[in-house]
């Protein structure tokens, strides 16, 4: 909705990875003098929205997203039996799908890496958007007429590491609208939490931005990356659903995705995520935040998890290809990432048609995003979607 503002729009994004949140990918990692990189958040996406599929065309006409024809099913944990997309939804067990990959008659991904997706959609906006990578917004004023915004916050944060970015600083004034897209903000002791100041005493808009800090409820994940051996057997399948695992949720080969990068060593690039109930049960005992404080994912926090999901990667995969005892090769690199708001349960628009959003005309404020219309990729652009209409109405009620 940015062509119709007339307005200069200005992106925030907090990521130290690169722009998108989940849909980043990892920091490039040095493997045998070459450079790798993994989708570590979400796999893939899907469009169902008529409007959604038009962006999706024109991101894939500029080169941004492309079509993963890959080999997709559901995977048995225990005797390695794989069910191919095509037969999961006419025999074998109940269907555990994961983010519509077994449903959906399309599966996209960025190129080369989902990161390119946000990228794209920067880009598609035009020259009137100014984006604003890595720099975490930690302050919202509303001034005293009422009329205007400033911005506060962090240039080049990178608390995982415990590296100190900047000083906070005013990064904007005089917005005639500020919207915003991460249910963090709203939470205190996490790397995005945002004091919002100014907000209407009367409406339910200050109600409902503090009622973000409790709901919707967050679910956890976890991601683990992974590199074999060009000479490590190869299972049949590109992504599946893993069934009879109490870790494991989802295996994808992230060097099947179209457009990623060709190694001359042949490392095979895959990403296991864990189920709900495992990241669960680990968040519980090594929670996401400590007194109030937000605990950094070191290696020290990863010392007793990362083992418990690379051993069940390295058995599903062993089962997968055929050994019994689901004996695989260990990786030649492996990382977790902790997902604390993976995806959000009981979203206020979940399941409804079109764009859900919040928007105080008066106040100029606006939330969007997953956590208010449900889980996924097309979800959150519906989300954003519709609350850049709300702020074209706003900014054009002002002319």
């Amino acid at each position: 909705c940015s062509s119709d503002l007339g307005n200069r729009v200005d992106i925030y994004d907090q990521g130290s990875r690169g722009p998108g949140g989940r849909t980043s990918s990892s920091r490039p990692v040095e493997v045998n003098g070459e450079t790798m990189a993994f989708d570590h958040g979400a796999q893939f996406f899907t469009a169902n929205d008529p409007k959604f599929k038009t962006v999706c065309e024109e991101l894939k006409a500029k080169g941004y997203v492309a079509r993963w024809d890959g080999v997709f099913g559901t995977l048995n944990a225990f005797d390695g039996v794989f069910i191919p997309k095509r037969r999961v939804e006419t025999s074998g067990p109940p269907r555990q799908d994961f983010f519509k990959l077994l449903t959906a008659d399309e599966v996209l991904v960025g190129v080369p890496t989902n990161q390119a997706i946000c990228e794209g959609l920067r880009a598609l906006a035009g020259d009137d958007v100014t984006a604003h990578w890595h720099t975490t917004v930690t302050g919202l004023d509303r001034d005293a007429s009422g009329n205007t915004w400033s911005v506060s916050g962090v240039n080049k944060r990178r608390l995982d590491e415990g590296q100190a970015g900047s000083k906070e600083k005013r990064l904007s004034g005089r917005n005639a609208a500020v919207v915003v897209c991460d249910v963090m903000a709203a939470r205190k002791g996490t790397p995005g939490t945002c004091a919002v100041t100014g907000l209407p005493e009367r409406g339910d808009t200050a109600n409902t931005w503090a009622a973000f800090a409790k709901v919707p409820e967050r679910v956890g994940l976890f991601s683990c990356m992974l590199a074999f051996d060009a000479s490590a057997p190869k299972p049949e399948f590109d992504a599946a659903v893993v069934t009879g695992s109490d870790v494991l949720g989802l295996l994808v080969r992230d060097s099947s995705k179209p457009g990623r990068a060709k190694r001359r060593d042949g490392l095979e690039r895959w990403v296991a995520v864990t189920t709900t109930k495992f990241a669960e049960e680990t968040i519980a005992s090594a929670p996401l935040t400590v007194d109030g404080t937000y605990n950094p994912q070191t290696a020290e926090y990863f010392a007793k998890i990362e083992p418990k999901i690379v051993d069940e990667a390295r058995r599903v995969l062993g089962v997968a290809c055929g050994d019994d005892d689901g004996e695989y090769p260990a990786p030649t690199h492996a990382k977790c990432q902790r997902w604390g708001a993976a995806y959000h349960s009981g979203a206020v628009g979940e399941g409804v048609p079109g764009g859900v959003c919040f928007f105080d005309m008066e106040a100029g404020f606006g939330m969007a995003g997953d956590f208010i219309q449900g889980p996924g990729v097309e979800a959150a652009w519906l989300s954003g979607e519709a609350v850049g209409r709300a702020t074209v109405r706003k900014l054009k009620a002002k002319l």
